[in-house]
């Protein structure tokens, strides 16, 4: 899927993924948190987090090395909040791990401010 799509428009699902996630979630409603982060941001980080994807992004200059590892970085944490059992709403208002994650999604939002 991602492969025939232009480095432009993979760009694009790449910050609409990280823009659906960060600190600023911390204030929002249940509803609001299940449908960006465990609906919208898990398909995003699956799909274009990927190394092969964010080589992409890389070698269209698009992003920079740094925030290819971080990029790499969120999508293993992610994997470790659900191998962890911390993949759920009471988890992400309550656990250090999850705070982790959204201030690293911040970080690399930044990047494209």
């Amino acid at each position: 899927m991602v492969k025939n799509n232009s480095a432009e428009d993979i760009y694009e699902w790449y910050l609409d993924t990280i823009q659906r996630c960060g600190t600023y979630l911390l204030k929002a409603d249940d509803e609001t948190i299940e449908y960006e982060i465990f609906e919208v941001f898990d398909i995003g980080i699956i799909s274009f987090f990927y190394i092969d994807t964010l080589m992409i992004l890389f070698n269209a200059r698009l992003i920079t090395k740094d925030e290819m590892d971080k990029g790499l970085r969120l999508r293993q944490m992610m994997f470790d909040l659900q191998k962890n059992n911390e993949w759920n709403l009471k988890s992400f208002r309550t656990s250090p791990n999850w705070k982790k994650v959204l201030d690293l999604v911040d970080e690399i939002n930044c990047m494209h401010k």
